[in-house]
């Protein structure tokens, strides 16, 4: 399996992008963002018609994109996750074997070259990366929590880094997510229930991390004993998720998450009880959502169903 980095320069040239919208905004409507399939539900609109779908093309110009691939080892037999460090060039990749599953790769600007690897106990699914805290999904409902030395792992001299004799990875805490109690038989129309944990994300200390339709929050400053209690556990969707994303305006307080079903909802640890403080649904799964970075109330989920 061959892992691929890609870098943009913008061009002279405008990218060209045909496409179909549903209903014409006002200056005040919705904005298309990028997202990692075709299709993009853009919410967040101050006017009645908040919703609105793109549908693209044609990306027209790749004269500014530059790709490099890196080979890795049969035994790892397939690629699941990747995380990349917010400020060092460092990607760690996951792979679903018991056997070799955790690389770390230094990206430079032209090559890619893989600085360690190591097995963990279960394969990994889901991975995000904070400073020096890695954190892993597992196939056992159950998220490890790392600390990597990223200064000796780079080569860098740093003061700060962890003594030369220790570990370059080191567990430090792991945490269970509620699961469902049996994976053998689904309803008819349904997903089978999972003990995968599908994605990870960090807000500062706090994290999260998904087992089917369930959300579990978590707080890695202090929640690294032997058996560690989530701070907040939300049921989402009667059906796996497949994305959830702390919002980057609002601390650790609102989470964005899109599922198998096609739905989309948004989750507020500031409400008591339920959560859930905002759905919508799609005529299709959802593979990813993100938020706007620059505009706190725009938020995105990418399809399957290409409208």
């Amino acid at each position: 399996m061959d892992i691929y980095a890609e870098t943009w320069r913008p061009s002279s040239s405008t990218s060209n992008m045909s496409g179909t919208r549903s209903r014409r905004q006002s200056t005040r409507g919705v904005a298309a963002a990028a997202a990692s399939s075709p299709t993009t539900v853009v919410a967040g609109c101050s006017s009645a018609h908040w919703r609105q779908a793109y549908v693209a093309s044609d990306t027209g110009d790749t004269s500014g994109v530059q790709s490099t691939s890196l080979g890795l080892p049969d035994e790892s037999r397939f690629t699941t996750s990747l995380a990349m460090s917010e400020d060092q060039p460092l990607l760690a990749v996951g792979s679903g074997s018991h056997e070799t599953n955790m690389f770390f790769v230094q990206s430079l600007d032209d090559q890619l070259d893989v600085k360690a690897s190591f097995a963990s106990k279960f394969p990994i699914y889901a991975l995000a990366l904070h400073g020096n805290l890695l954190l892993a999904g597992t196939d056992r409902s159950t998220s490890v929590l790392y600390r990597v030395d990223r200064a000796r792992l780079l080569g860098y001299s740093d003061t700060d880094a962890e003594s030369e004799d220790g570990p370059l990875v080191r567990c430090v805490g792991t945490f269970k997510s509620k699961a469902a109690r049996s994976v053998d038989v689904a309803a008819p129309g349904s997903h089978a229930p999972t003990r995968r944990v599908s994605c990870v994300d960090f807000a500062g200390d706090a994290f999260l991390a998904c087992v089917g339709g369930v959300v579990s929050v978590w707080d890695a400053a202090r929640n690294q004993q032997q058996q560690p209690q989530p701070l907040r556990v939300e049921r989402v969707s009667a059906q796996p998720l497949t994305r959830a994303v702390w919002s980057p305006h609002s601390g650790a307080t609102l989470i964005a998450a899109a599922g198998v079903d096609g739905g989309a909802a948004i989750v507020d640890l500031r409400r008591r009880g339920r959560a859930v403080a905002w759905r919508a649904a799609t005529a299709a799964g959802a593979n990813d959502a993100a938020w706007s970075p620059l505009v706190p109330h725009w938020l995105a989920t990418a399809g399957e169903d290409g409208a």
